[in-house]
């Protein structure tokens, strides 16, 4: 049997797009914001690897999965409908939700990143329309709908990666911070690959006060390696 054919057979014609998109070489600078984990080594709340996992799926199931999943899906179905006053809706309320100004900055930051690998990469596509009739002001969910739709990547696939994308982050960061050796952070991704299958819920929501806490005092620490 030819092992290629049976690859290229079996697997979607979109998964080197997201494996791209889902890339810590992706240029949004993604990885310097820590959200909160680099206050939260500094206070002895994670402090190894049992409680950098612990706190990993703690945001996991209190503010990503249930706030920026679902963001994600709103701005994916917005950006498959061409509706900008729904995308910039969308837009709006999530940015709202972000409790500190390091989490505003932030995801405002990475959504420009994401806007200028659209148009620079795919600048005469609807996408691009889309973020230009936007005023190319978009966060970082809405930003990345629109990088997925250019490659055609399924919302389901597009949820998932953004996903993957925020667990390897923050177990990177946990890795540089506590810090881990590369083998812990490992077996911490392999740990929490089953949030992956999460399912998400009919509306938004999140409950993470500790976090947020972390979040905002991280805006006045003395020394920072990373930028949240």
């Amino acid at each position: 049997m030819d092992t290629r054919t049976a690859m290229d057979t079996e697997l979607p014609g979109w998964l080197p797009a997201l494996l791209q998109l889902a890339s810590p070489a992706l240029p949004t600078g993604a990885f310097s914001y820590s959200q909160g984990l680099e206050t939260a080594c500094d206070a002895g709340l994670v402090h190894d690897e049992a409680s950098a996992l612990a706190w990993i799926d703690t945001q996991w199931r209190q503010a990503f999965a249930v706030r920026e999943l679902p963001a994600v899906v709103g701005a994916c179905r917005a950006v498959a409908a061409r509706d900008a006053q729904a995308l910039q809706a969308a837009d709006r309320a999530f940015v709202a939700s972000r409790d500190s100004a390091e989490a505003r900055a932030e995801t405002r930051q990475v959504g420009a990143a994401l806007l200028r690998w659209l148009t620079t990469l795919y600048p005469g596509g609807a996408e691009a329309s889309l973020a230009a009739a936007c005023g190319h002001r978009l966060a970082a969910p809405a930003g990345y709908a629109l990088c997925c739709a250019a490659q055609g990547l399924p919302e389901r696939a597009a949820v998932f990666g953004w996903g993957f994308a925020w667990l390897e982050n923050q177990v990177q960061a946990a890795v540089k911070l506590v810090p881990l050796g590369q083998t812990a952070g490992q077996r911490m991704q392999i740990a929490l690959r089953p949030r992956l299958a999460d399912p998400l819920p009919d509306e938004g929501w999140s409950f993470a006060p500790v976090a947020s806490i972390m979040a905002m005092r991280h805006e006045r620490q003395y020394t920072r390696l990373f930028r949240s």
